[in-house]
């Protein structure tokens, strides 16, 4: 068999095998750290994503993803007194790349009869990293703006997910991340405040922090060692690449 005859098997076969599909998603964004320390639904932020998927059989799937947005936290928007007093909120632009693997609970999209089905639910882990773009503090007006960001730093990323037939090509689905912070270094620093252990004052290193308030020994208690954590929902379509091969004419 020749090299230009083995590559176009190659391509027939990812392209044309119901196996490749890429797709778009936008979704709200959300924090949990020392300013926000519970899941709060209604204080979401906003990114888009891309993705290529390869559809290894009816039960894997692999899946490249890159992300775009912001996530904000407030210690205005949270449930505790402290963190209303306090004050603090942050804005940080990011973008986000990773792979995934992705398990299909049902058969989906086999084309086999019974076994068939046209949506499933799935669960999801993998890999990759996390880059700053802009990130913004604010201390009861006291704003501080920071464009030159090191990183890329690792990131976990893992969840749940759901996908549909809309017809023979497309596919839509929805999917709930976690994002998971892997560099000690940072992994509770992502809103700009927290524990640091190479700080002479661990519990109390903030961003353009007013140290002039009457409270200021009290406002650092809302602060937890729990890291800090975003996440992201996505609302996608999906194109699937594929051809039907007729059978050859007697």
């Amino acid at each position: 068999m020749s090299k230009k005859t083995l590559i176009f098997v190659l391509i027939s076969h990812f392209v044309y095998s119901q196996k490749l599909e890429i797709g778009a998603g936008a979704g709200p964004t959300y924090y949990k750290g020392d300013l926000q320390p519970t899941f709060r639904v209604f204080n979401p932020s906003i990114a888009t994503n891309l993705f290529v998927r390869y559809n290894i059989s009816k039960v894997f799937s692999i899946k490249g993803n890159a992300s775009f947005g912001m996530v904000s936290g407030n210690d205005k928007r949270s449930g505790n007194a402290l963190n209303k007093y306090r004050g603090l909120k942050f804005n940080n632009t990011l973008w986000d790349y990773y792979g995934q693997v992705e398990y299909n609970f049902l058969n989906f999209r086999t084309h086999n009869g019974r076994y068939e089905h046209s949506w499933t639910p799935y669960l999801f882990g993998g890999f990759g990293n996390y880059q700053h773009l802009k990130r913004k503090f604010d201390s009861r007006g006291n704003i501080t703006i920071s464009n030159k960001i090191a990183g890329p730093d690792p990131i976990l990323p893992f969840g749940v997910g759901y996908k549909k037939i809309l017809n023979g090509k497309w596919n839509f689905g929805v999917e709930f991340s976690t994002r998971v912070l892997l560099r000690k270094k940072n992994s509770d620093l992502f809103d700009g405040f927290g524990f640091s252990p190479d700080h002479p004052d661990p519990q109390s290193l903030y961003t353009a922090f007013d140290s002039g308030d009457k409270n200021f020994a009290l406002l650092k208690y809302p602060n937890t060692k729990e890291k800090d954590k975003y996440f992201m929902v996505s609302f996608s379509v999906s194109y699937l690449f594929y051809k039907v091969h007729c059978p050859p004419g007697r």
